[in-house]
């Protein structure tokens, strides 16, 4: 009885530590553990992938409009809303702040890129409910808009982090573009 308790404890910890607190995601660590494990796996096999580097637009507007708690209704809204735009065993985690990450098994360029268009989309119908305690019965809305860049395995690069540079790369160059899009790395 004692070894299933301590058995049932030990797996709770590591759920606490491999995963974000407020979004559920993965965290950046775990995430990186994971990449580099499925990379391996990906060349053995020879299978592609893509990661996907996400950054929601303009949130620091959310945090110094509307609070912080606000705010971080809005990251655990954006964890779910990337889970459910991805498939079953894509694995995403929150980065830091309000960027995430996302790699997708068996997936080449053109699959890569309709999976962050359906995160894209989602975000952007997403209303996201402002509720303050000092008034709860107005309630408003807002929505968020997110960028992503994506790159390839083995298109791109065939070393894990060095597709998570070229995914963030791309992310800035939506950004520069205007944001609310979506841009791959593509060699050329």
């Amino acid at each position: 009885m004692l070894d299933e308790i301590d058995r049932e404890f030990q797996q709770q910890i590591h759920r606490l530590i491999a995963h974000d607190e407020l979004t559920g995601l993965l965290t950046s660590k775990s995430f990186f553990s994971e990449l580099r494990r499925e990379a391996a796996r990906a060349e053995s096999e020879a299978r592609p992938f893509c990661v996907l580097m996400m950054d929601l637009d303009h949130f620091k507007n959310v945090n110094d409009t509307h609070g912080h708690l606000v705010g971080s209704k809005t990251l655990e809204e954006t964890g779910r809303i990337i889970k459910e735009a991805l498939r079953a065993g894509d694995v995403a985690s929150r980065f830091g702040g309000e960027e995430f990450a996302a790699f997708l098994l068996d997936a080449n360029y053109a699959q890569g890129l309709v999976a962050a268009e359906r995160v894209r989309v989602a975000m952007a119908e997403h209303e996201f409910p402002v509720t303050r305690m000092a008034s709860p019965d107005s309630q408003t809305t807002l929505r968020i808009t997110i960028s992503i860049g994506v790159a390839a395995y083995p298109d791109d690069a065939t070393d894990p982090i060095h597709l998570i540079e070229l995914a963030d790369s791309a992310l800035y160059r939506a950004k520069r573009s205007g944001r609310n899009q979506i841009c791959a790395y593509r060699r050329r």
